[in-house]
């Protein structure tokens, strides 16, 4: 959760490559901890794809969102809210 605030701080100043490193720690913890069907790897996903729509770099950003939906869909029903938040953050 430290790295993942951290990080979502330093994406809103810009500073997308320091914030991608910080979500990429939290991204391994998670996954080391949780699992990767976990719905907290699914939310550091998003914000990963949040990065790197910023950046400009909207392949990478798409197949994090797909990684994230896959996962939403695994855990929640398909008519979540966080499931149409990810579909709508697709779009």
């Amino acid at each position: 959760t430290t790295y993942n605030n951290m990080a979502a701080v330093l994406n809103a100043q810009g500073n997308y490559d320091r914030a991608m490193e910080l979500y990429e720690k939290c991204l391994a913890i998670q996954l080391d901890t949780l699992g990767p069907g976990h719905p907290s790897v699914a939310t550091t996903c998003r914000n990963m794809a949040s990065v790197r729509r910023a950046q400009g770099q909207y392949d990478q950003a798409m197949a994090l969102h797909e990684k994230c939906l896959a996962i939403r869909l695994d855990t929640l029903d398909p008519g979540h809210p966080d499931v149409a938040t990810t579909y709508n953050n697709m779009a």
